[in-house]
C-alpha cells in the first residue's frame, strides 16, 4: 500500500495528525484508474426532483501548479449552496478533536514501536526509513499506522504536494469566504477509528509495506494526478483492484463499508431543494462497491461530466 508523508522536521505530533486527517482517506490517495477522454472529469451529477447533487472525486493533496481546476469542477461549486466532505474539516481545530487525534497516534503506556514490530521487522523498517532520510526512532512512541502515514506525508511534502493545496482545502476556504454551509458524511472520530481498529500486527505489516514501496511513490502520485485531471476513472479502478486485492479486509473497512454508510446520507440530499457539492476521495467513486455503483443499484443514476 502506498502512504503519505507528514512529519517532515516537526516533532509536534499534532502537526502530522492534522495534516493526515485533512487528507481524509489516507490509504486511498494512491488508488485510481483511467480513461483517455479529455472532456471528462472525476465529477458526477445526480438529479433530485428539485435539485442537483454533484459528486466530485478528490485528490487530498495537490501541488500549487496543479491549479486552476477544470471549469466544469468550478461550475459545480458555483452552482452549489452547500459543501459536503468526508469529514467537516472545520472540526479539526477543536480541542477535543486535537486530544483524540493525539491519543490515537500514540502507543499505549509502556509500549514502543520496537516492541510492537519485533526485532526483525523493526530492523527492516529502520533500514528502509533510513534510506528515505528518516530516523524511525523518532516514531518509537507512535502507533505503526501513524508512523507509516507520517513518513509518507513527509515524502509527499518533499515532492511539492501540500494538504492545503488539496481539493477539499481549496473548496473549504472558498466556501467559508462565500458563506456556503459546510458538512461531513462522517466524523473525525469515525476516521480515527478506521486506523485504531486495525490490529497491531496489521499496522506493523502496513508500515513495512509502505516503506518497501516508498521508492515507487513519486511516479505513482504523478500518474495519479494526470489520471485525475483527465477523468480517467479506469486508471483508478485498476490501481484499486490491484491494491485491495492484496488485502480484502482493508478494502472492506477503508472503502466498501464506508461507501455503504454514506449512501443514505447522499440520497437524502436529493430530497432537498438546494444544490450540493459532495467531495470524497476518487477511490470511493470508481470500481466495485463504489458510491456510484451502489447508487445505481438504488435506482439513482449518475452522469460523469
Amino acid at each position: 500500500m502506498g502512504g503519505h508523508h507528514a512529519l517532515a522536521t516537526s516533532r509536534d505530533p499534532l502537526t502530522p495528525m492534522r495534516t493526515l486527517l485533512a487528507l481524509a482517506s489516507l490509504c486511498l490517495v494512491l488508488a485510481f484508474p483511467g480513461r483517455a477522454d479529455a472532456a471528462l472529469h472525476c465529477l458526477w451529477e445526480l438529479h433530485g426532483k428539485h435539485n442537483t447533487v454533484y459528486l466530485l472525486g478528490s485528490i487530498h493533496v495537490l501541488r500549487p501548479q496543479d491549479y486552476p481546476l477544470a471549469p466544469a469542477v468550478l461550475d459545480a461549486y458555483a452552482n452549489a449552496k452547500s459543501l459536503v466532505m468526508e469529514i467537516n474539516l472545520e472540526e479539526i481545530d477543536s480541542g477535543d478533536v486535537q486530544s483524540e487525534m493525539l491519543r490515537s497516534a500514540m502507543l499505549p503506556q509502556g509500549k514502543t514501536l520496537p516492541d510492537v514490530l519485533g526485532q526483525k521487522r523493526y530492523s527492516r523498517a529502520e533500514t528502509l526509513a533510513h534510506d528515505l532520510g528518516v530516523e524511525l526512532s523518532t516514531f518509537d512512541q507512535f502507533a505503526p499506522w501513524f508512523a507509516a502515514e507520517a513518513i509518507s506525508q513527509m515524502q509527499l511534502t518533499q515532492l511539492g504536494f501540500q494538504a492545503q493545496s488539496g481539493v477539499e482545502m481549496y473548496f473549504l476556504e472558498r466556501a467559508k469566504t462565500d458563506g456556503k454551509t459546510i458538512g461531513g458524511l462522517e466524523t473525525v472520530h469515525d476516521q480515527i477509528a478506521l486506523f485504531e481498529n486495525l490490529s497491531m500486527d496489521a499496522q506493523a505489516e502496513y508500515l513495512v509495506s509502505s516503506l518497501e514501496q516508498a521508492h515507487e511513490l513519486p511516479q505513482e502520485v504523478d500518474d495519479m494526478v494526470h489520471a485525475w485531471q483527465r477523468g480517467d476513472i479506469a486508471w483508478f479502478a485498476t490501481e484499486m483492484a490491484s491494491e485491495f486485492g492484496k488485502d480484502p479486509a482493508l478494502y472492506q473497512s477503508l472503502l466498501a463499508s464506508r461507501n455503504r454508510k454514506w449512501i443514505p446520507r447522499i440520497e437524502a440530499l436529493l430530497d432537498d431543494d438546494k444544490n450540493y457539492l459532495v467531495i470524497v476521495g476518487t477511490g470511493h467513486l470508481v470500481g466495485r462497491d463504489s458510491v456510484i455503483e451502489l447508487l445505481k443499484k438504488d435506482g439513482v443514476g449518475a452522469t460523469q461530466r
